[in-house]
């Protein structure tokens, strides 16, 4: 096969037959699945239709004909889904992976998630010491296993040294810069671009939704926090979503429908960006959220819909914010909070300056290179295991 993944087998092929439009196999655990012949022939994983070393595709989509059809199907000696072509189609015998065909079937089955959630209305953090994750993959794996399900992380033990959220982050994708630059620091300043900059309170937000797509994943690493206050504030905006869901409906569907728009400004920039509270994925399931109160535009809905957008941002401000879903955690020196920028909101609790130092250092990562480096180590992970 074309793809590095290692699927697994739930079950095999145990009959296949074709007609004029698709191709049907029988499962050995009583299913079946369908699979259309242009489907197959765009995915044939042979060296004819996918590059060797890239393993990209190099069949352009006009040059499968449109009544492309197989001259034989059957299942090959290894358990793969054994396709061979009219010559005027290439006349190769494709062969297709059981588990593959399993995996990316389209006729029987939802689309899958991208990832696996935790179903909490208050996650309990995946926890990993910072030289474990130094020294071994198999932790980085573990952990990051973990964090894609929760959401939101602890990782302790980390260097009391600054750069240190960088060195975390450059261990698992690659850093994203932003306005804010590489990394930023948070702490209370005279003249902050920011409300995380000033020693107030810090309602539940998620960053840069002021961006066409806001990063996924944030750092914080806590290298001093002595002021009175100042505790973490963090809610799981998808299980909200998932309540809204079920239970108000109408409140649902205006935060998946209307979009608002967010707006960042300071001496040298100018983001203006649109996104829906809570976006959808191809199922109709929240699978992201984009909320700041601190850098919302003025709302512009059709006037009709104004009173019941802001009735809709209240109530969902109102669940986030509610005991159910809020957890409270005061970071102590040499801890890093790592969370889902888009599904965790995250704030903070007033401080006071005079009592002492509150120094965080941050930094972004977009979730795409995080599921990257997650992949590759399954990947290795699988490798080693069969060798």
């Amino acid at each position: 096969m074309s793809d590095l993944r290692r699927y697994t087998q739930p079950a095999q092929i145990v009959a296949a037959s074709a007609d004029e439009s698709l191709v049907a196999i029988a499962w050995s655990d009583g299913t079946t699945d369908r699979f259309h012949h242009g489907w197959l022939r765009e995915n044939d994983p042979g060296p004819t239709s996918r590059h060797p070393h890239s393993r990209e595709r190099i069949v352009p989509p006009l040059s499968i004909r449109d009544d492309v059809r197989p001259v034989a199907v059957g299942i090959a000696a290894t358990g793969a889904l054994s396709v061979t072509w009219a010559e005027r189609d290439g006349g190769q015998t494709s062969l297709y992976d059981a588990g593959w065909l399993h995996a990316h079937s389209y006729s029987s089955r939802r689309q899958a998630p991208a990832r696996p959630v935790q179903k909490a209305d208050r996650p309990a953090p995946a926890t990993a010491r910072w030289d474990s994750l130094v020294r071994s993959q198999k932790s980085q794996r573990l952990w990051l296993d973990a964090y894609l399900a929760k959401g939101w992380s602890i990782v302790s033990g980390m260097p009391d040294e600054e750069g240190s959220a960088v060195a975390l982050g450059e261990l698992i994708g690659t850093i994203r810069s932003s306005n804010f630059g590489f990394s930023f620091d948070v702490k209370s300043k005279a003249e902050p671009i920011s409300n995380a900059y000033t020693a107030g309170f810090l309602p539940l937000h998620t960053d840069l939704p002021h961006y066409e797509m806001p990063p996924g994943l944030q750092i914080l690493h806590c290298l001093r926090n002595e002021a009175e206050g100042g505790e973490s504030l963090l809610s799981d905006g998808i299980a909200v979503a998932e309540l809204l869901r079920r239970e108000e409906r109408e409140v649902f569907d205006i935060l998946t429908t209307v979009t608002v728009p967010y707006r960042f400004q300071d001496a040298e920039s100018e983001y203006l960006a649109r996104h829906t509270i809570i976006e959808c994925d191809g199922n109709g399931d929240p699978v992201y959220i984009n909320w700041s109160n601190s850098t919302m535009a003025p709302l512009d809905a059709h006037f009709d819909t104004m009173p019941a957008l802001r009735a809709a941002i209240r109530r969902f401000v109102s669940l986030i914010d509610s005991p159910r879903f809020l957890i409270e955690r005061k970071l102590t020196a040499g801890e890093a909070l790592v969370f889902d920028n888009r599904r965790m909101l995250h704030g903070r609790a007033a401080f006071r300056p005079e009592t002492g130092v509150r120094h965080l250092q941050g930094c972004y990562l977009d979730t795409s290179d995080v599921l990257s480096r997650y992949e590759v180590l399954k990947r290795r992970s699988e490798a080693a295991h069969s060798s």
